[in-house]
């Protein structure tokens, strides 16, 4: 059995290891270009004769770098600065040192870094002397499904960093166990410095990784030399300090401790002193509590004085998975799945110091409870593992390079669900050139000062292309989606029109305070109670500052009804805040199939946490038209002679039958057929967009639907300023 594993023949030069990397880098951005050179045939996905990026939440990074580069978002508190957030800081170095547009960079920056994890895949394979398996496993990892998907071109988030840089660290564990080497611990450390910078999200992982290093170096070499010099760096790595000053710190212990400045009897106390220091000062472990609960208690309210609706049941991300989900985003298939976990295994046998990649294959298998976004940490550990399987089964060829060659074809069919994958998933961008043609002539015709509402999805980008503030946006999502989505989905069209202009000035007043706070070092007793909640380290570190919470003082004891306050919104006569800015409406056809979603977040009563109604909408854009019926997906027809709905067995009568269409010159024309009075459900034909809706009477009173499919809007309260098929904006008057 010993010969199975012995691989200590295996000798290859450092240019051979350097044309190895080559191979794979160039291997992997190939096969990303696949995207440019689908999307290259869609005009509508370019803007500044680029193609635009394909995740929302690219754009609050990008917004950073025009805050940075261009002095943009002045007025908008939550646009990161330079020093903020790494993807920032490195993106805007980027635009300033390339010859590149702005744009190109954007497009191209996640293939260019992310597919740098090919690096300490294969570098990894060098130390365990299976090079090539390293290698097969890098091509492999680059390209699954999970990694791909969101390290493709275009897709401008943290997620290029988020997998590549740690696997990084974890090579250099993995070589200082091997070589018991203080070199490696050290480059682990200075990496560690700069991951959470990086990829902030990523630091409960960066702590699992060391804390799981820390007990397998315990168990197994906590008499060795290189043991406690090695917490002492990986733990000061961890500090919640600045990351200049942590580099500092470690660059000075490794000094030390390199020049055997610190005494060996003391290299144990100042070690443990580290870890003290670490878990207390951190708070590692309700941190990583806290990250894990709210994936695994996502349904039903949050209960803080008020009932709100909770957000991260409605994220699909979020979401639980299928076994044949998860298997196919980390490996490609079900059976190489199964295979790599056998694979794992056996690595694990042979080389145990791999174990401590437990937590990122843990991570990627607790993806069936926590969603999507957990597999890609599984993929570049289990394709080294269904490669070393691969290894395994060709032990019976003598010949190492026939061997090569037979587990080269194994890769081959290990890609190949893979490939077929890049080549099926073909995203749109986030937004088209007519959408953003909206925004920016909204940012031209309006002050960056001013508001724009809408749901948080298309916060960001309304940051970015139309340099408004939003209300809510892809990270500020909490209490305040109850504010929009009221404003979206209710029939009183004046209730809208002022619960926009109070929450909009609250929230102004609010950034007005917390600005005068940090810029003027403003005593907090002088900031108004009304909007401080909390402690005053918590009006400090969060500026995502909750509207909700201040107009109906949540959690106080002046705590106020929100069915009253809403019902004087629509009904008496209120004094409304006086304006200091303009208020628009963003109305999205891309809204209409979230809209259900939408309505979830305000048909709830907050005092009760109970649900108000049960509101119907159904948008569909695949139907199948026939002589007499019309199926419009999901078992559900349309009988067009007897004008009822068919779900399943069930008939349900109309109420009334609209058809609503434009005109070559924008014109909108309607239509309206009478049925039955008392019936409870109606049908849309939207013809200019081929398409179906059916709702009841409540959301077809709602705003959105009356004005965005309608054009119906109070010329008192709203005027139109975009008007295109693909958006409408309004401007709140009063």
């Amino acid at each position: 059995m010993e010969k199975i594993f012995n691989f200590d023949d295996e000798k290859f030069s450092t240019k051979s290891i350097i044309a190895l990397i080559l191979i794979a880098y160039i291997f992997s951005l190939a096969v990303r270009y696949y995207w440019i050179y689908w999307a290259s045939g869609f005009p509508e996905f370019f803007w500044n004769g680029q193609i635009m990026i394909n995740t929302n939440d690219g754009y609050f990074f990008a917004s950073g770098v025009q805050k940075a580069l261009y002095k943009m978002h002045q007025f908008n508190p939550l646009v990161p600065e330079f020093w903020d957030r790494g993807l920032v800081f490195v993106t805007s170095i980027l635009v300033k040192i390339l010859p590149f547009s702005f744009e190109t960079i954007l497009l191209y920056m996640p293939g260019f870094f992310a597919s740098l994890i090919i690096v300490p895949i294969i570098l990894l394979g060098r130390i365990y002397k299976l090079t090539m398996v390293g290698f097969f496993a890098a091509i492999l990892a680059s390209i699954i499904w999970s990694y791909y998907n969101r390290t493709m071109f275009g897709y401008y988030d943290t997620d290029m960093f988020s997998v590549m840089v740690i696997t990084f660290i974890f090579y250099f564990l993995v070589l200082s166990i091997e070589k018991k080497s203080l070199n490696a611990i050290f480059w682990a450390s200075l990496i560690s410095c700069i991951y959470p910078f990086l990829y902030i999200p990523g630091e409960n992982v960066l702590y699992g990784l060391i804390i799981l290093y820390t007990i397998y170096a315990f168990i197994f070499h906590r008499k060795d030399e290189f043991f406690y010099p090695s917490l002492i760096l990986l733990y000061t790595s961890l500090f919640p300090l600045y990351i200049l000053i942590k580099i500092l710190l470690v660059i000075i212990f490794y000094i030390l401790l390199k020049t055997q400045k610190i005494s060996k009897n003391y290299e144990k106390y100042i070690a443990f002193i580290a870890i003290a220091i670490f878990f207390i000062w951190s708070k590692a472990i309700f941190s990583i509590w806290g990250r894990f609960s709210a994936y695994f208690f996502k349904e039903g309210t949050i209960e803080e004085g008020l009932h709100f609706y909770k957000v991260m049941q409605t994220i699909r991300e979020a979401s639980g998975i299928s076994f044949e989900t998860l298997s196919n985003r980390i490996s490609g298939h079900i059976s190489l799945f199964l295979l790599s976990l056998l694979g794992y295994v056996l690595l694990i046998w042979k080389k145990r110091n791999f174990a401590i990649s437990l937590v990122f294959v843990g991570l990627g298998i607790f993806a069936l409870k926590g969603g999507l976004r957990f597999t890609i940490y599984a993929v570049p550990f289990l394709a080294f593992s269904l490669v070393y399987l691969f290894w395994i089964f060709t032990i019976w060829i003598k010949n190492r390079y026939v061997r090569y060659v037979a587990v080269f074809v194994f890769t081959i069919a290990a890609l190949i669900p893979n490939i077929l994958h890049v080549i099926e998933y073909k995203v749109p961008t986030v937004f088209n050139k007519s959408e953003v043609e909206a925004l920016d002539l909204l940012k031209r015709k309006s002050s960056p000062k001013d508001f724009v509402l809408t749901w948080w999805d298309y916060g960001y980008p309304i940051w970015f292309y139309a340099e408004k503030i939003t209300l809510i946006d892809g990270s500020k999502h909490k209490h305040d989606n109850f504010i929009i989505s009221e404003i979206l989905s209710t029939s009183s069209q004046l209730e809208a029109a002022r619960l926009s202009r109070i929450a909009v000035e609250k929230y102004a007043e609010q950034i007005k305070w917390y600005k005068k706070y940090e810029e003027e070092k403003l005593d907090i007793s002088k900031i108004p109670d009304e909007f401080i909640f909390g402690n005053k380290e918590k009006y400090v570190a969060s500026y995502h500052f909750s509207v909700a919470d201040v107009l109906f003082q949540n959690r106080k004891k002046n705590q106020i009804n929100p069915n009253e306050f809403l019902e004087n919104l629509r009904y008496n006569d209120i004094k409304l805040p006086e304006k200091t800015r303009e208020v628009y409406i963003y109305l999205p056809l891309r809204m209409m199939e979230i809209f259900p979603t939408v309505k979830e977040f305000s048909n709830i009563d907050l005092i009760t946490g109970n649900k108000k109604s049960n509101p119907f909408i159904y948008y569909t854009e695949f139907f199948k038209d026939s002589k007499d019926k019309i199926y419009l997906g999901r078992g559900i027809f349309l009988d067009k002679r007897k004008g009822v709905l068919l779900f399943g067995k069930k008939i349900v009568p109309l109420k009334a039958f609209y058809t609503v269409a434009y005109t070559k010159g924008g014109k909108i024309i309607k239509q309206k057929q009478n049925l039955r009075e008392k019936a409870p459900l109606s049908v849309i034909y939207l013809q200019s967009y081929r398409s179906f809706l059916i709702l009841d009477d409540e959301m077809l009173n709602s705003l959105y639907i009356q004005m965005f499919v309608f054009n119906n809007y109070d010329k008192d309260l709203f005027e139109p300023v975009i008007i295109s098929p693909w958006s409408k904006i309004f401007r709140v008057k009063i």
